[in-house]
């Protein structure tokens, strides 16, 4: 019995890994030929795999905590979709979903939530 849940959990690895790396090519695409939802998805994804990576490399955090401690997992990506937004509008819609509001506060959302959970433990 053990050796079938442990093939029903390579299979299910197997397809989360396959989906986060559509995704991930997704969100890079052009606009007009990806899908929207597996490219912000793949958005979140890079979003928390940048948050991961920056943990590594800089483990605490960048300013000390105020009042509120993780305000920033919802302001940054509020502040992140608005600079993507207009920097998508210059760009006159030529970038990925990355250049558009949904695309950046979904990656900034990812990257400050993972940093959040590693950093404060």
């Amino acid at each position: 019995m053990p050796a079938i849940w442990e093939f029903l959990l390579q299979i299910a690895v197997e397809l989360l890994f396959e989906l986060g790396l559509e995704s991930a090519g997704e969100s890079l695409r052009r606009r007009r030929r990806a899908d929207p939802v597996i490219a912000l998805l793949g958005a979140t994804l890079l979003g928390g795999a940048a948050g991961l990576v920056t943990s590594l490399i800089w483990p605490t955090r960048f300013f000390e905590p105020g009042p509120l401690p993780g305000v920033s997992v919802f302001i940054s990506p509020l502040v992140t979709g608005l600079t993507m937004h207009h920097y998508g509008r210059w760009r006159k819609g030529k970038g990925s979903y990355l250049a558009t509001f949904w695309g950046g506060a979904l990656f900034a959302f990812g990257m400050t939530s993972v940093r959040f959970i590693w950093v404060a433990m």
